[in-house]
């Protein structure tokens, strides 16, 4: 049994940009995770399928609270990856990030890319801007070829 599995993932990536106090009143959607990535940006992650009720909820939901504030889907912007297995250890071959707990999220360094973490019980997702894709699975391969990884086709 491999001790990591890394796959491709496709994700739906919705955005709303507003006031500090608007984005501190969303709920995220059902199937989504929000992800405060600054004071005035907050990034839900969801399942392709969802991406348009997802936006449709969060601008419904800034709008209550911000008349300038927006959202949008920039999913065509990301490239996901999804490990699997002991990824506790698989992050520290990747990152000098401290790895979060289980539900949460971190953004910053791995492999000298700018990503975005969201971890859950025995998985981990990897967001990365779409340029970085190819490099960033090419160097995550690299780095933990003293693991035993398992590359798999597509976890959505």
């Amino acid at each position: 049994m491999p001790d990591v599995t890394l796959s491709s993932s496709d994700f739906g990536v919705v955005v709303g940009f507003a006031s500090a106090d608007a984005l501190d009143a969303v709920q995220a959607p059902a199937g989504a995770r929000a992800c405060r990535i600054a004071r005035d940006e907050l990034a839900f992650v969801c399942r392709v399928d969802a991406t348009r009720e997802v936006l449709e909820a969060v601008a419904a939901q800034i709008a209550r609270g911000d008349s300038d504030g927006f959202a949008l889907d920039l999913s065509d912007g990301w490239t996901g990856f999804t490990l699997t297995g002991d990824v506790a250890r698989a992050f520290s071959y990747l990152s000098p990030l401290r790895l979060p707990d289980p539900g949460g999220f971190a953004q910053g360094d791995v492999l000298r890319v700018p990503v975005r973490v969201l971890v859950d019980h025995g998985h981990m997702d990897l967001l990365v801007p779409s340029p970085w894709g190819h490099y960033l699975h090419d160097e995550m391969l690299d780095a933990l070829r003293a693991l035993d990884v398992q590359e798999t086709v597509s976890a959505s």
